[in-house]
């Protein structure tokens, strides 16, 4: 039975038209889904420099519920990997195969690109040794290596995906199971065809098709609908190329690579080419070879699995001949310098302790003197914050002494306008010598008579009536006062007590109005110093009553003094 990975990985297959994924668990496919992809965001493999693929590779990740941290194996574009059989010197050894192909590729192995990440497998280990060499660019993959990345998975493996295709026909569809089979894999913008010989890939040829934007894709059920935008001269041309590619194909197998005059006989036609059926038609017609179609639907693991998935299939099949073209694959010979690597490891581990004993004293120096130099220099900001605040509330108490707020003479100023019977309630003065109040009036003529006042006096700008309430008061009340003798002094003290009269029930209105104005403070103390408007009342003040020879006044006629004793009346 075929082994297979352990544990859970998320394997992923990206085309030019879609990504597809599925999650693994102990070789059993849990969950799978796939997200298409807007013409030109992959061309042959490569992520284009404009393109995104945040949003559309979230989506997938979200349907396959991939939790972060989660190993990932990626199939590699065919278009993309390189596939050629090598000789390999009889003097190399099998050990040091991987180290001679470091020292020739660019040199006398040529390949399309520089700096290539590859991998091989062995193909004959005897007198004629010969490789199967497998190579990717790195812009490519360091490309997918930092998707990966951003998203939080490890992508421990990275194979071409001709060789998953194969793996997964190999153990999951009876007609691959022969000695020499060709696998034509055709998609929708590629064609690979893959000879397998002693159960061995020895050739791999990718072509492209058509263009991505050639298709309008959707998804529906876990499975790609195409359609196509062209005319149908464009695909005549197209599968009369797939055809001839494949008969050139053969005929290279045929006279170059075949050994012990081997034939192909069996055919086997995968992958999800929208024209599949009119290519099968074509190539029965032209070839006398078996054609074995893959089904739409392949039973793996009793479960039913839609053949787009093959590719995903093959990297969730565990072979001991796998490719990984991942950078961390590329290691140098080491077996015949065991020993040696032994001591340097032993050597390294030493001196590397040391220095790292060495430079954690370092920081500890480093971090204490860092935080000295913080202390100090938080007490220097505190000096001269604590300055600052000093030389701040002293200039405030003295601008506070140079400009003193009117309050009180404003308030006389605004008294003097009040009617006999009006009354200031609240009166607030702000430090922005804006001043608000509230005052009582017996009747709306004299609340305006005021306001106008207010309104005319240029010590007062801005004056506004926000608003004006009326209040209601008994008019007629009864006045009862008593006499208390304090029991210390002996001295009499009065006390009136005002209470409604029942009998009438008569109730006169009060008008209450809010005023807000602005001041100008040096026309209040001009008006202390009697330099203000002469139109503005002066306060009251009590005047010496003429007095003739007789002592009596002149308005008397009867010679009797009047009493000018006012007898205040308790406010209502």
């Amino acid at each position: 039975m075929t082994q297979r990975r352990k544990g859970t990985y998320v394997y992923f297959n990206f085309t030019d038209v879609a990504i597809f994924g599925a999650v693994v668990k102990k070789g059993v496919l849990k969950r799978r889904a796939v997200v298409s992809l807007p013409a030109g965001t992959l061309q042959g493999g490569w992520l284009q420099p404009e393109a995104s693929l945040d949003l559309i590779f979230d989506s997938l990740l979200t349907k396959l519920k991939v939790p972060r941290g989660s190993k990932a194996v990626l199939a590699l574009d065919g278009s993309l990997v390189l596939a050629r059989k090598l000789d390999i010197p009889e003097t190399i050894a099998t050990n040091q195969i991987r180290g001679y192909l470091f020292m020739e590729i660019g040199h006398s192995i040529v390949l399309p690109f520089e700096e290539p990440y590859f991998d091989y497998t062995v193909l004959e280990d005897g007198e004629k040794r010969e490789i199967m060499l497998y190579a990717a660019p790195n812009e490519a993959l360091k490309q997918y290596t930092q998707l990966f990345k951003q998203k939080h998975l490890r992508l421990v493996a990275a194979e071409p995906q001709p060789l998953s295709t194969y793996f997964g026909l190999e153990a999951h569809y009876p007609a691959a199971d022969t000695d020499t089979l060709l696998i034509w894999n055709a998609n929708a913008t590629n064609h690979q065809l893959i000879i397998i010989e002693d159960r061995v890939p020895r050739l791999i040829r990718s072509v492209d098709t058509f263009s991505a934007d050639a298709w309008d894709v959707d998804v529906i059920e876990d499975q790609l609908h195409y359609r196509y935008r062209s005319d149908d001269q464009t695909v005549e041309l197209v599968l009369d190329e797939m055809l001839l590619e494949f008969s050139r194909v053969l005929d290279f197998y045929r006279f170059s690579l075949a050994r012990e005059s081997r034939e192909i006989k069996t055919v086997v036609l995968a992958g999800d080419f929208p024209f599949r059926d009119e290519l099968a038609t074509r190539f029965r017609t032209n070839f006398d070879l078996q054609l074995d179609e893959v089904p739409d639907m392949m039973t793996i693991d009793s479960q039913s699995v839609p053949r787009i998935y093959l590719p995903i299939v093959g990297l969730a099949t565990a072979r001991p001949d796998r490719i990984n073209l991942l950078p961390e694959s590329d290691e140098a010979p080491k077996y015949p310098l065991v020993a040696s690597l032994i001591l340097l490891l032993f050597g390294g581990l030493i001196g590397g302790y040391l220095y790292w004993q060495t430079d954690q004293f370092a920081n500890r120096v480093e971090s204490v003197d860092d935080q000295i130099q913080i202390v100090r220099q938080l007490q220097s900001e505190s000096d001269q914050s604590s300055k600052q605040e000093v030389v701040q509330l002293k200039q405030t108490v003295e601008s506070l002494e140079e400009a003193p707020k009117p309050a009180v003479p404003t308030l006389e100023r605004i008294t003097r306008y009040l009617p006999e019977r009006g009354y200031i309630l609240q009166y607030a003065y702000g430090a922005d010598d804006t001043v608000a109040m509230t005052a009582q009036f017996e009747t709306l003529d004299e609340l305006n008579d005021f306001y106008r006042e207010l309104l005319t006096d240029k010590v007062f700008s801005g004056t506004t009536l926000a608003s004006v309430t009326t209040k209601t008061m008994n008019e007629k009340t009864d006045v009862v006062t008593t006499t208390t003798v304090d029991p210390a002094t002996g001295q009499e003290i009065p006390t009136t007590e005002i209470t409604p009269n029942d009998d009438t029930k008569t109730e006169e209105p009060r008008y209450i109005g809010q005023f807000s104005m602005n001041v100008n403070p040096e026309e209040v103390v001009k008006g202390e110093t009697n330099e203000a408007d002469p139109a503005v009342p002066k306060e009251d003040k009590p005047s010496e009553p003429e007095i003739e020879g007789d002592g009596q006044t002149p308005d008397d006629p009867s010679g009797e003094v009047i009493s000018t004793e006012v007898e205040e009346v308790p406010e209502n």
